[in-house]
């Protein structure tokens, strides 16, 4: 399962790192760089500025309502977006007079450079303690350079362009424990990308009409890059990245969320992420979720068990059709604690679609096998072998007796090893005529079936005109994306529960 955090490992280590250090974050607007470095200012462990050319302090305030509070010891914040006043033309008096008049010559040309520099980053340095690590972020480098360029143009005599100013702030950073960031309205490369210690890439783009964003992770000189690729959300005005799924076998197994309140010809899917964001299971009607060819298995289960686990808790029978993957081991995982607390027989049936499963139980959880019914209860006939059986279809709906709702899980790939075992093709007739007896059984029955399917089979086609709810399920570089089509929603990513439930669907916005 992935996790949401604030910030990427390869980030927090390099914040981490002794001064000086300096990163670039550069991305086109509106990609969420600024959010991304209020969040790297709020992970820092020392004095924080923010010089900001963008926005007003008040405008600040408002997109980030959370700035004003910022532990432990605040960010302050250098308002330097009125205009530069103009070029003063000479130096300050006092402690630097003194110095570019009687200082050591390395001191004077230090000064003069540091008095060259636009107006707002001094005043951000003036207000870093010289032997405390302290952080710096100039919001952007582009907008407070250019217009400190243009104004000095027609105030002074001498020139001065962007890449010596770039230069001289460099080597003014170089003279204290300072971690300096710098944000470009850029996607293109600059002498930044080699001057500067690390380099971040913000992106925002649409796939399938639905915005993603992702953070991308080029170069961060003394730190290992484990994942180079984050997707990442800004909802709430917080930067949040999604690191890489774990190991299926890591993935949390039985936790259900509560249901609220029961609400009529609707089953629990057992995840409030799930019902908040593609609603609730209608009864007599079909879910479908296609999922990515290279997409394991154990996800789809993930997603499900939630369903399964409340169903059996609440007195309704559910029947699986699994995948000729899933071992004996995988479903027990899934509906243990439920089993221990009611006899299992009653309330769930697992057709043995690899003819492997009943061996496999009976020897390692016999409370299991008095559940397993032969692949032969979904076969009527070899022109149709996957049409329903009558007496499985009865215990299913309770016998007209049973008041709690049930659910019927099947895995498509667990009809096509079936099929195959038959040497009969599952031609699009064949799927069409599957759909058309399921529906025919569910109309006004108590139950919900969800299928899990491949994208593009004949049985995957002929689901969706059909579901009441489709979800599409992909992986991508390490994390599970979830696109719901009916209803139609923005990108979640799957996640984490923080409060102890199955996962969490964290919206990207």
């Amino acid at each position: 399962m992935s996790s949401a955090v604030r910030l990427p490992a390869e980030l927090r280590q390099f914040l981490a790192l002794p001064g000086p250090q300096s990163l670039l974050v550069r991305g086109p607007p509106g990609s969420g760089k600024s959010t991304l470095c209020l969040a790297l200012l709020e992970a820092f462990g020392g004095d924080r500025v923010l010089v900001t050319s963008r926005v007003t302090q008040q405008e600040l305030a408002r997109e980030f309502p959370w700035l004003a509070s910022a532990s432990p010891t605040g960010i302050e914040v250098v308002d330097a977006s009125a205009l530069e006043p103009p070029y003063r033309g000479g130096f300050a008096g006092g402690t630097e007079a003194t110095i570019l008049t009687e200082g050591e010559p390395s001191e004077r040309d230090a000064l003069s450079e540091f008095l060259m520099l636009p107006t707002p980053v001094q005043d951000a340095w003036s207000r870093l303690p010289a032997d405390r690590p302290s952080a710096v972020v100039i919001d952007s480098w582009d907008a407070l350079v250019e217009q400190y360029l243009g104004v000095r143009s027609r105030h002074a005599a001498d020139p001065l362009d962007r890449a010596e100013v770039e230069r001289m702030l460099l080597r003014r950073m170089a003279r204290s424990p300072c971690h300096l960031i710098l944000v470009l309205e850029r996607e293109e490369q600059s002498q930044l990308d080699y001057l500067l210690n690390g380099v971040v890439v913000t992106r925002r783009e649409l796939v399938d009409d639905r915005l993603e964003r992702w953070l991308l992770i080029p170069k961060l000189r003394g730190i290992r890059v484990a994942s180079s690729s984050y997707p990442y959300t800004v909802e709430g005005a917080k930067f949040q990245c999604i690191e890489p799924v774990r190991t299926p076998s890591e993935l949390p197994r039985g936790s259900v969320d509560p249901e609220p309140d029961p609400v009529p010809r609707q089953l629990w899917p057992g995840s409030r992420s799930f019902a908040t964001n593609f609603g609730r299971l209608p009864l007599g009607k079909i879910s479908l979720l296609e999922a990515d060819e290279d997409l394991p298995d154990e996800v789809l289960q993930h997603l499900v068990r939630p369903a399964i686990a409340h169903t059996m808790a609440r007195g309704g029978r559910v029947l699986l059709v699994p995948p000729a993957s899933l071992s004996a081991d995988d479903i027990w995982m899934g509906i243990g604690e439920v089993a221990r607390s009611r006899p299992l027989a009653e309330s769930f049936r697992v057709v043995d679609v690899s003819r492997e499963l009943a061996p496999s139980a009976a020897a390692t959880h016999p409370e299991l096998a008095g559940s397993i019914v032969s692949a032969n209860s979904l076969v009527s006939s070899a022109s149709n072998p996957i049409a329903g059986d009558a007496e499985l279809t009865r215990w299913l709906k309770g016998d007209g007796t049973a008041a709690a709702p049930g659910l019927v899980v099947v895995y498509v790939s667990g009809l096509e090893s079936l099929s195959a075992a038959l040497r009969v093709a599952i031609t699009p007739d064949v799927a069409a005529t599957f759909i058309a007896n399921v529906q025919t059984t569910l109309g006004g029955a108590n139950v919900h079936l969800i299928a899990l399917a491949r994208p593009d089979t004949p049985l995957a086609r002929a689901v969706r005109s059909l579901a009441a709810i489709r979800v599409q399920v992909r992986g991508r570089l390490g994390r599970v994306f979830l696109y719901g089509s009916k209803p139609w929603t923005p990108g979640f990513v799957l996640t984490e529960a923080s409060d102890g439930g199955p996962y969490d669907l964290l919206r990207i916005v």
